[in-house]
């Protein structure tokens, strides 16, 4: 007979049963790492938040459309998955339109990457460590280890986020990763680092590349933050100097024994032709949020794909997202937002079927024309977590398209707003051929080093936009670095953007993601 008193395993069960439910607990052996864990989500239970959170992601910031890149980060990090302790997932990796170098997974096997991570990466070594990293936390099982939750965003909830500003003061790595890529604790993160690493050495890819990029990483955070990411209690992460130190010495050590993981493979040094290589794939990307996915000019939000012009209220904070564009009022008092509503020519059509999808009663119909388009006006009451929103709601159709401008506010600024909203709502308008010729993008192009030339001066002859300093650090470089002729440097150059035409019976792409435009970087 078996003492449940001298039993562990009985009282660590009691305590998941009286602690965590109605969660679901299990004990399972960790693939990564050989021990045996009580875990909050079953495999099951990571395959429902991975496709929850994938649609979220694409809602919230967008995926990049640019095939040939996406197909090369697929293949570099299917090269890596393929040693991964754990096979029961279906990896996927793909590129999200997010500016700051970022990635993250989502439990059940999808893993994404910023462009900005490409943007500051110089080498397939370094993206593939970076791969390395999100495909151990996938592997060792990390997310089930925390309370991951997610949450579908209704109109009542999204209204409220945005003039409370819950989220948008946020940077969107820390939103997003944030949300979907789960909190991982200091020494989830190192075991990630260790675990990633092996991965690199089995696949044949040099371990060195994690150090590396932590390194440029580092030096990105001191120019933008004026130091490196200290170390502090409530740290999710370890400081990027210590994890620098980390890999580089585990780097060094692995080189000299056969991977962790128990699977050979054949250990790359850094090849010279690496560099050259990463750039060619890199080349023409965009920096920012393309301009396909529309740009601001000041208040003015130009969409060149979908031909549409809209104005928002000066001096209110814009936010430009792939299933939506809209602006929050200095004192949050009011938030006016802008979303494709449906394909079509019907706006009356279009306010109905929103009603009855939101639970609205629409008060105060009209039929009217804006910029000679049909349109439809109507008021409602939208029940937020922060109170009663009045609502105006205006549809218009344009172009095979149907949409829709919400303008809220708290009850009693009615008489300040109400103006306001009608100019917002009278603002939206066809592109003007002059509008459309005037997008720029900044995109990733580089150049070769002439003989004695300087970085400041290869900048300078090259119209690069980015600063001396950033473009340095997205070099691996230092600022006063002495350039060998013929040394390729990455720089970001602003371009007329020319639109992609759509595939045939495919409609044209949403409103969409990140004030991409004139304005350089950093």
């Amino acid at each position: 007979m078996v003492s449940y008193r001298r039993n562990p395993r009985f009282w660590q069960g009691a305590l998941c049963t009286l602690l965590l439910a109605p969660l679901a607990c299990e004990t399972s052996l960790n693939p990564a790492t050989g021990r045996r864990e009580w875990l909050l989500m079953s495999p099951a239970d990571e395959r429902q938040l991975d496709a929850m959170a994938a649609q979220q992601i694409e809602a919230e910031s967008g995926l990049a459309r640019d095939a040939a890149l996406g197909a090369y980060v697929e293949s570099v990090g299917q090269r890596m998955a393929a040693f991964s302790p754990r096979q029961d997932v279906l990896y996927s990796f793909q590129i999200v339109e997010m500016d700051e170098p970022n990635a993250f997974a989502l439990p059940g096997g999808r893993i994404y990457v910023s462009r900005g991570l490409l943007v500051l990466a110089n080498s397939e070594t370094e993206l593939a460590n970076v791969l390395g990293h999100e495909i151990a936390h996938v592997a060792a099982r990390h997310a089930a280890r925390q309370d991951a939750h997610m949450r579908t965003l209704g109109l009542a909830t999204l209204i409220s986020d945005m003039m409370s500003g819950g989220e948008s003061d946020q940077p969107e790595s820390e939103r997003i990763s944030g949300h979907f890529g789960a909190r991982y604790a200091r020494n989830q993160e190192r075991e990630a680092d260790r675990i990633g690493q092996d991965l690199a050495l089995a696949a044949g890819v040099d371990p060195l590349g994690m150090p590396s990029f932590l390194q440029s990483l580092d030096h990105l955070t001191k120019l933008e933050r004026g130091s490196s990411q200290r170390q502090t209690y409530f740290s999710s992460h370890p400081a990027t100097p210590e994890r620098v130190a980390e890999a580089t010495t585990a780097a060094h050590a692995r080189r000299w024994r056969e991977p962790a993981t128990g699977l050979r493979g054949k250990p790359a040094l850094p090849d010279e032709r690496d560099h050259e290589l990463y750039l060619d794939r890199v080349e023409g990307m965009a920096v920012l949020r393309p301009a396909h996915e529309g740009v601001f000019r000041e208040s003015r939000f130009l969409h060149p794909d979908l031909g549409f012009s809209l104005r928002f209220p000066p001096g209110w904070r814009t936010h430009n997202e792939p299933s939506q564009v809209f602006a929050v009022a200095p004192l949050r008092d009011g938030v006016v937002l802008m979303q494709l509503d449906r394909l079509g020519d019907d706006p009356r059509a279009a306010a109905k079927d929103f009603a009855t999808r939101e639970g609205l009663e629409l008060e105060n119909l009209q039929a009217l024309r804006i910029a000679g388009l049909p349109a439809y006006r109507a008021q409602a009451v939208v029940r937020t977590r922060l109170g009663a929103v009045d609502a105006e709601i205006t549809w218009i159709a344009y172009s095979g398209h149907v949409y829709r401008l919400l303008a809220g506010m708290e009850p009693g600024a009615r008489k300040k707003y109400r103006a306001l909203f009608r100019r917002f709502a009278h603002g939206f308008r066809p592109l003007t051929d002059e509008e459309r010729d005037s997008v720029r993008e900044l995109r990733l192009r580089s150049v070769r080093a002439l003989e004695g030339e300087s970085l400041a001066a290869l900048s300078t002859r090259s119209g690069n936009q980015w600063s001396l300093l950033y473009t340095a650090v997205a070099n691996g470089l230092q600022v006063d670095a002495s350039l060998e002729e013929g040394q390729r440097i990455k720089i970001a150059r602003l371009e007329r953007y020319e639109p992609e035409p759509p595939e045939s019976g495919e409609p044209a792409d949403d409103p969409g993601a990140g004030a991409s435009g004139s304005d350089p970087p950093r």
